[in-house]
């Protein structure tokens, strides 16, 4: 198996500051970095971990969050997050939570969706809105599952999934980074592990992109013949862009040879 992976993110258009961060094999992004910012890899390992945080709180202090949530993650590269992922959830929600009193109580947060592979099969998980997807032999598929107030309200069946889409309560969230613990228990949502296969390419983003680019042009980018990992995270971003830049966008494009 040979993996490459590229990560875009990019401010937007009408946001001052960049709230997300990306993880790649414990490479992330720097504070306050200009419009956008990029990074590729392509060293082959063992095991590889990637992920997208959205920053809540504004500014510096969702900011901050997703740092903490990434250099957080960092701690567990080496370990396999089936059996360590609630303690990783439990580890970096507490970190912010510190940052939380510092602040007199101000709420900060973050989203974090992570894809892991080891021994050639991948396993997705996430809180929040913050998503990862498969492209496998043309179809793609969505690896996680959002927690927000549109999502419960398809599993209580007072809408369908294509409702929930554009419904004014899908970036509600139900659950994120930055809850005290006698307020919630986060419970991480934790795909199937699947087994890898050659072409399969993977996405992890944030909002910023899946508010501004549907299923079927996620897909259709995806697909684009001939290019790598970075020519797919830039048309992503630049798309995004296209369609309004309202928020903050993140795009992690990995690819399985």
């Amino acid at each position: 198996m040979r993996v490459e992976s590229s990560a875009i993110t990019h401010v937007g258009l009408v946001r001052r500051s960049n709230e997300d961060n990306y993880y790649v094999n414990g490479k992330y992004k720097s504070i306050s970095g200009g419009a956008a910012e990029g990074y590729t890899d392509n060293v082959q390992r063992k095991s590889y971990l990637y992920a997208v945080c959205d920053g809540m709180g504004g500014e510096s202090f969702g900011e901050l969050a997703s740092m903490i949530a990434v250099k957080t993650l960092s701690i567990y590269q080496e370990t396999d997050l089936r059996h360590t992922i609630f303690d990783y959830i439990k580890r970096a929600n507490m970190f912010i939570c510190k940052e939380m009193d510092k602040f007199n109580g101000a709420r900060i947060g973050t989203t974090v969706a992570i894809l892991h592979f080891n021994d050639n099969k991948a396993t997705a998980f996430n809180v929040g809105d913050s998503r990862v997807y498969l492209l496998r032999k043309g179809d793609l598929f969505l690896m996680t599952e959002d927690h927000t107030e549109a999502q419960r309200m398809v599993e209580l069946e007072m809408i369908d999934e294509y409702e929930a889409e554009t419904h004014p309560a899908k970036n509600k969230l139900t659950q994120h980074l930055g809850i005290y613990p006698d307020e919630m228990i986060i419970e991480p949502y934790i795909s199937q592990e699947i087994k890898l296969k050659k072409n399969d390419v993977f996405l992890i983003c944030s909002d910023g992109l899946t508010d501004m680019i549907d299923a079927d042009e996620i897909r259709e980018i995806l697909s684009m013949e001939d290019c790598s990992t970075t020519d797919i995270a830039k048309e992503l971003a630049a798309t995004a862009q296209t369609y309004g830049g309202r928020d903050n966008t993140t795009a992690v494009v990995i690819q399985v040879y």
